[in-house]
């Protein structure tokens, strides 16, 4: 397993050692302990509880996000309506809506923040800044109008009872490069970049980021293993849990551990560098339950709320006096022999102008390379 001291980020720059992690909220070696938070206002709670709900865009798991926000709701007793969808479609549609003057949404949560701060720009993004978000280190937000949750880290996934030994040694030693291996085809799932922003991450790092190393080549070795490409992450992780696929690429931690929590034969490694894709959040200008929504982001960014978070599935902390016990206690899948830890992250692309073009052009470049037409190939 390697240790969170050898620990590095790849940026534009290069490689950044495990000292500057800290200063862009990446470095999450700390004393498994929580701060305090002071009470919200108690006449924005009182506004609040008056509305007495919200409606809350998110691109995290249903189920997993019901849970998260039932707690707001027991302690202030302002109810949440929950709407999912991958983070573009969900954009695309809460844009929309506030273009053509409806709405419906009073905060939205994906995974691409780089499209917050264009929604900014045009006026769409409501300027608040909540008390925790002095916790979270600055390369984790943009001060007043999106603020990260967590920190999911992607990797390889793939089904235990489903690879031989010498495959799991292969995926570990090789890393990225073991995806390219003829042994997967026909055994094999992806997901398009245009699913979300931490799959539009991935693929922007191989196509762009390091081009020199993989680039479109790479991505053509991949394709002429003919993987099943759907148009959302969800049902290929539950495919690959239920033994359909061997591998995946794009393999999130969270969605794993909590696979993983309930039983599944799954595993992941974090070849070098691993893509880091942050959950990030903000609050409509013009959302119809205001007070409602400055509460919930008080309240989402505070270390009793991210704690409450990671206890439901596993992420990095995007405050730095947040950390996850199970970490600390060598339990669950940090006690197993095939786990490591990342030890080169990339999220150079959060300040990447490239990155936030709104065409996203790695879509096409993508699906071109696939073959891909929409919905699910496979």
């Amino acid at each position: 397993m390697f240790s969170g001291e050898n620990r590095q980020l790849l940026t534009r720059r290069g490689v950044v050692s495990v000292t500057a992690l800290a200063a862009l909220g990446l470095d999450r070696v700390r004393p498994a302990h929580a701060a305090t938070d002071e009470p919200p206002n108690a006449g924005l709670v009182k506004a609040a509880q008056a509305e007495g709900t919200l409606n809350y865009y998110h691109n995290s798991d249903i189920d997993t996000t019901s849970r998260w926000t039932a707690a707001f709701t027991k302690v202030y007793g302002v109810a949440t309506k929950n709407t999912r969808l991958p983070s573009y479609p969900l954009y695309d549609r809460w844009l929309n809506e506030e273009r053509v003057g409806r709405h419906v949404g009073d905060l939205i949560q994906i995974t691409d923040p780089t499209l917050l701060s264009a929604a900014a720009k045009q006026g769409f993004i409501a300027s608040y800044t909540p008390a925790g978000g002095a916790q979270i280190a600055s390369g984790l937000k943009e001060e007043g109008l999106w603020y990260a949750l967590t920190v999911d880290y992607m990797g390889i996934g793939y089904n235990g009872d489903k690879v031989t030994p010498a495959e799991e040694k292969l995926i570990h030693d090789m890393g990225w490069d073991s995806l390219a291996d003829p042994r997967w085809k026909g055994r094999f799932g992806t997901a398009t970049p245009a699913s979300g922003g931490s799959s539009y991450a991935f693929c922007y790092m191989f196509l762009d980021a390091l081009k020199d190393r993989y680039g479109e080549a790479w991505f053509r070795k991949l394709a002429a293993n003919a993987p099943d490409i759907y148009a959302s992450k969800a049902p290929l992780f539950e495919r690959l849990a239920a033994g359909e696929y061997a591998i995946m690429d794009q393999g999130s931690q969270g969605t794993l551990t909590d696979l993983y929590l309930k039983g599944a034969p799954v595993r992941w490694a974090f070849p070098a560098p691993t893509p880091a894709a942050v959950t990030a959040q903000s609050i409509s200008a013009k959302a119809p339950h205001p007070n409602a929504a400055r509460l919930f982001q008080e309240w989402s960014v505070t270390a009793e709320s991210e704690s409450l978070w990671l206890s439901l599935v596993a992420a990095g902390a995007s405050r730095g006096d947040v950390t996850d016990p199970r970490k600390r206690d060598h339990k669950d899948w940090f006690a197993e022999s095939w786990f490591a830890d990342p030890t080169v992250l990339y999220d150079a692309y959060l300040k990447d102008p490239a990155f936030a073009d709104p065409k996203k052009p790695v879509i096409a470049r993508w699906n071109d390379i696939f073959g891909y037409q929409g919905g699910r190939k496979g």
